[in-house]
């Protein structure tokens, strides 16, 4: 009897290596967390504003986000004004000095069909010095592998992480022509829109973007989540001039097709500052809320979008002040 179960002892001692060895969602934070950022774009006056995520992709400021996050729907162009949340050192919970490293950011390219920014942090202190998040180009990527997301959800914490897999993937997403997507359920909010989809490697393979929220009929959706491949991400960033600046993952990533190229092209890019296109038939979707709690691993640390725009309206109201003095003193 012993020689017939020890075959099965053997088995189980070597049940799922991916999972129990490779994906280990603590060390991959530490990793790759000091790279994402939170971002907060609204225009003057506070009328209108928006929240959300995004990664340092070059030492020198350069981030990936979604257009979304810093487009205004309502007045159908970009916001007037940026900013970029560094994490600290350590997350505490209070949401002052969790956002005491903040600075400007001006946009420097978007699309809003294929729904993605690049960003650049204006402190010209970050010379070579930043953290960044190097892009997968896919080779070991498949359905079912395990991933995580880090961001930023409304009534959550900052900088938290949930973990999850990929479900399904998905081309031409939306019928735009070359917005390849993963679906995945790993849970993402309101807040973690632009923030990075994480591998076990540490690598981003994916853009969040998007969540399903209610079907036919109002039932609600759960665990249904995109997220834009990062293979998609690249190629956009080469077709608007960074094919030698983003970072790259380890392995060659694979050069496009001309047909894929051609994809690009028809994806409504927008150079900034020069002036946006008409509205296109695709507009970006703001994330809703989750019915439910997503899956946190880090400590919940709750913040309110209201009180991290009250932070930055005080900061305007310290610039009006400063420019009252100055004309005073002329």
């Amino acid at each position: 009897m012993k020689l017939w179960f020890l075959p099965i002892i053997l088995t189980l001692g070597f049940a799922d290596p991916v999972l129990s060895q490779d994906f280990n969602p603590r060390k991959i934070y530490q990793k790759t967390s000091s790279a994402v950022v939170l971002i907060t774009a609204f225009d003057r006056g506070q009328k209108s504003a928006s929240t959300g995520t995004g990664s340092i992709i070059r030492k020198d400021g350069f981030i990936l986000t979604n257009a979304h996050v810093v487009f205004n729907d309502e007045s159908n162009e970009p916001f007037d004004s940026i900013r970029i949340f560094l994490k600290p050192d350590r997350v505490t919970g209070n949401l002052k000095k969790d956002t005491s490293r903040k600075f400007k950011a001006t946009l420097v390219h978007y699309s809003n069909p294929m729904d993605l920014a690049i960003l650049k942090i204006q402190d010209t202190q970050f010379s070579n010095a930043l953290p960044l998040l190097e892009l997968s180009d896919l080779k070991e990527t498949s359905i079912g592998d395990p991933v995580l997301a880090i961001g930023h959800p409304e009534q959550g914490g900052l900088w938290t992480l949930t973990t999850g897999t990929i479900s399904s993937l998905i081309e031409n997403f939306e019928d735009v022509r070359g917005k390849d997507v993963f679906q995945t359920e790993t849970s993402i909010n309101k807040g973690n829109s632009g923030g990075p989809l994480i591998d076990r490697h540490g690598h981003m393979v994916g853009v969040n973007s998007m969540i399903a929220r209610q079907g036919k009929g109002g039932l609600t959706i759960t665990d249904v989540n995109f997220s834009i491949k990062s293979t998609v991400a690249m190629e956009w960033m080469r077709s608007v001039g960074y094919s030698h600046s983003y970072a790259m993952p380890q392995s060659k990533s694979q050069t496009p097709s001309p047909e894929k190229q051609t994809h690009t092209e028809e994806a409504g890019i927008v150079p900034v500052p020069t002036q946006p296109q008409e509205p296109t038939e695709i507009k970006p979707k703001l994330i809703q809320e989750l019915p439910k709690e997503p899956e946190i691993l880090t400590e919940v640390r709750p913040y309110k979008e209201k009180d991290l725009f009250d932070q930055v309206e005080d900061e305007m109201e310290d610039m009006m002040e400063e420019m009252k003095g100055r004309i005073r003193s002329r």
